[in-house]
């Protein structure tokens, strides 16, 4: 195996296991969080300090579009493009104040 594949195994297998360690691999209850149109989702209530802890990398690490993060979109809903740098989401970078995620989406009360 070349080096460069042997790096990439070692860093995909490094931000999975980061990601589980978050709780972001377990499936999420349906809280039935009130969601009002045009106005921005709020985080579920077992989402409770994620940000705090780990910023904005460890929302996009569930909610984001990389290599690492397709697998936990299937149960995440996926940033909007608006979010990405120039609204384009093949630039995988987010737009510098959107990664003040609380900001807008703050963790719903139970």
């Amino acid at each position: 195996m070349k080096k460069s594949n042997c790096l990439a195994a070692l860093v995909l297998a490094g931000v999975l296991g980061a990601a589980a360690l978050a709780g972001c691999s377990a499936p999420m209850a349906d809280t039935g969080a009130v969601y009002n149109p045009g106005e921005p989702p709020l985080m579920t209530a077992s989402h409770e300090g994620r940000y705090e802890r780990l910023g904005a990398n460890g929302c996009y690490g569930c909610h984001g579009s990389s290599d690492a993060a397709e697998v936990f979109l299937a149960q995440a809903p996926a940033l909007p493009a608006d979010h990405y740098a120039g609204g384009d989401v093949s630039t995988r970078a987010v737009d510098g104040p959107r990664a003040e995620c609380i900001t807008c989406h703050p963790v719903e009360q139970a």
